[in-house]
């Protein structure tokens, strides 16, 4: 891959993660109005689902240059970008064994993306 491509796949990788966590922000508005159907809920779920289909159209448009093997690797980035945002969005705890298991992550991204 080249450095954009690399790039160009962690940016799908964390807009994906910026998707997750308005639809935790979303199930929040769902939960708090008690209904599907308050506009808050509502435009908080529209905005996730932008959110994906615009992470989706980047990710297309970047399998047409780069096998899928090599780029989905990247997507490993969002079990560590997402449960980070999440603490510091909405103050979930993260664990040692979650550090741990975070830093075998990016030690398997550093592999796959070197030598495979």
């Amino acid at each position: 891959m080249t450095p954009l491509q690399t790039i160009w796949a962690i940016a799908c990788a964390c807009i994906i993660a910026i998707g997750q966590i308005a639809f935790k922000k979303a199930g929040m508005e769902v939960q708090s109005a008690g209904t599907w159907f308050s506009p808050r809920a509502v435009l908080t779920i529209f905005f996730a689902l932008a959110i994906y289909a615009i992470a989706t159209l980047l990710w297309i448009n970047l399998l047409r240059f780069v096998n899928l093997n090599r780029a989905y690797s990247f997507m490993a980035l969002c079990f560590i970008i997402v449960p980070i945002a999440s603490h510091f969005i909405f103050k979930e705890h993260i664990t040692p064994g979650y550090a741990v298991g975070t830093a075998l992550v990016v030690i398997g991204l550093v592999v796959a993306t070197r030598f495979g």
